[in-house]
């Protein structure tokens, strides 16, 4: 009979420690959740920087592709950038500046503003980058910032309409 005892006391004693305690099943969770919020908060983090770096990836191609266009031109039409920090957007264009247009190509930024457009005026518009037809120059060289509170962009363009 005391054997018996012994035996369904141990018995008793591997069934308790099969289970979790209440405790144990706190801290587990605890560190699953926070890592988890760990994890989440880094992916959105470098989905908001990807996001960014599109951007300014397109206004880099799009100043490019202009610039290319101008130099590439057999005819006498100029090629430009204008540049709408209020609508956020950035659009090539042939010979003059036509919101209109239907060959304008435009880009909106759309988690980024434009801040710091310092362009040269030296023809009389502050918010374009004009380049020349078969040289690519421009006299309208200058910077302008893309950007958020996070992160920000600066793009410098030189005289010889070159993106920096």
């Amino acid at each position: 009979m005391l054997l018996n005892f012994a035996n369904n006391r141990a018995k008793l004693e591997r069934k308790q420690k099969k289970a979790f305690s209440f405790i144990e099943v706190i801290i587990t969770t605890s560190l699953f959740l926070l890592l988890a919020g760990i994890g989440i908060g880094s992916y959105f983090q470098y989905y908001s920087f990807s996001l960014i770096k599109s951007d300014v990836d397109h206004t880099l191609t799009l100043v490019k592709q202009t610039r290319f266009k101008a130099l590439k031109n057999p005819t006498n039409d100029n090629y430009g950038i204008h540049i709408d920090p209020v609508t956020r957007m950035i659009t090539g264009f042939r010979d003059s500046y036509n919101p209109l247009d239907s060959e304008n190509i435009t880009i909106e930024l759309e988690q980024l503003g434009i801040t710091d457009l310092s362009l040269n005026p030296s023809v009389g518009v502050t918010n374009e980058i004009l380049f020349e037809t078969q040289t690519g120059k421009t006299q309208n060289s200058g910077s302008f910032t893309i950007g958020n509170d996070n992160y920000s962009y600066t793009i410098n363009i030189n005289p010889q309409g070159v993106v920096n």
